[in-house]
């Protein structure tokens, strides 16, 4: 290969690669953050976003895991994706699902372990306790509540990964849930191993 070759190559290399630049930005700025709560029919899933043209947008995902995010969504979820507000047809084409308010989740779960208390889509509360002594007195704690904060993303199948961020630390573990209790998987945010398994039976509702 001639000098001139090389140099008509290392042309085209820096051309292909400033064009996939332009490709690759012109997509990033057709995408925006969208949030807003879930809603649905018999058949389909629906977006409300605050001062959006449409009352609601259809849900539709550009991409098979997009797809799969959707399809485990329920009513009342809180969703934060990425993706196109297509104002004519008033449908939201995501790119991906970021992060999911699970309103399944709110309300009162018992282990062997203790009480859940989830509240809202950001913290709960953890009771350590004897959970014979809480069934015969509600107001039995065994220990000061612990606070996390946390944060749910899609996972593969039915599960959701979970975020657990303590005043010490942040953990992560699956979550799955069922028709009246769910089940948690912690693992080892170092090692990737998993700690201990959960069932979480539902307590009660949120006052």
């Amino acid at each position: 290969m001639t000098l001139d070759d090389k140099r008509e190559k290392n042309m085209g290399m820096r051309y292909f690669a400033f064009v996939l630049i332009v490709i690759t930005s012109s997509f990033a700025s057709a995408f925006q953050s969208l949030s807003g709560t879930v809603t649905r029919t018999s058949s389909d899933l629906y977006i409300v976003i605050s001062n959006a043209h449409c009352s609601r947008y259809l849900l539709v995902g550009a991409n098979e895991d997009a797809d799969n995010s959707i399809r485990k969504l329920s009513a009342g979820d809180i969703l934060t994706a990425s993706g196109t507000l297509h104002e004519s047809t008033c449908k939201a084409s995501l790119t991906s699902v970021d992060y999911v308010g699970l309103k399944k989740l709110l309300g009162y779960w018992y282990s062997n372990e203790g009480i859940f208390t989830v509240r809202d889509f950001n913290y709960m509360s953890f009771y350590p306790m004897n959970i014979k002594n809480a069934q015969s007195d509600p107001e039995y704690y065994t220990g000061d509540p612990i606070s996390y904060r946390y944060s749910i993303t899609p996972s593969e199948g039915k599960e959701w990964v979970m975020f657990l961020s303590d005043k010490e630390s942040t953990t992560f573990a699956t979550l799955q849930m069922y028709r009246g209790y769910a089940t948690m998987r912690i693992y080892d945010s170092d090692t990737g191993q998993m700690k201990k398994t959960l069932r979480l039976s539902k307590w009660g509702e949120l006052k």
